[in-house]
């Protein structure tokens, strides 16, 4: 269990690096933004300290990126992150729509491969 554990914090640490990254900001000012200590967020990046969940929810809030992601591999990119605050945005209806275009295309289901021409086309729909 240990060693999940630390291949879980791993994965935070990595996918706060390119939260970070992405938003072309540093560590001291996503802390600062946070209300932490200047050093906070480097010192837990580099494995030297612990963050509080309410102090990485104020991370993830200043970074606008979701909690539940920092435990995947390779769920940060600038292309998740800015689809993950189109569908936040999105009124329920067109999430509907693109949820539906998506399944079409065969990329919910794990073969995307496979998209369809007619769900390529009714995009501009949403």
């Amino acid at each position: 269990m240990i060693e999940q554990d630390t291949q879980r914090l791993d994965t935070v640490r990595t996918n706060l690096r390119l939260a970070v990254a992405l938003r072309r900001t540093n560590f001291a000012e996503t802390a600062r933004k946070a209300g932490m200590s200047r050093n906070a967020i480097s010192q837990f990046v580099s494995g030297k300290t612990s963050l509080s969940y309410s102090n990485m929810l104020a991370v993830c809030d200043v970074l606008d990126v979701p909690i539940g992601i920092l435990h995947t591999p390779d769920a940060i990119t600038e292309s998740k992150l800015k689809l993950y605050r189109l569908l936040r945005s999105m009124p329920e209806n067109l999430a509907s729509q693109a949820l539906e275009l998506a399944r079409e295309a065969q990329y919910i289901d794990g073969d995307s491969t496979k998209a369809t021409g007619a769900a390529r086309n009714t995009s501009s729909t949403i």
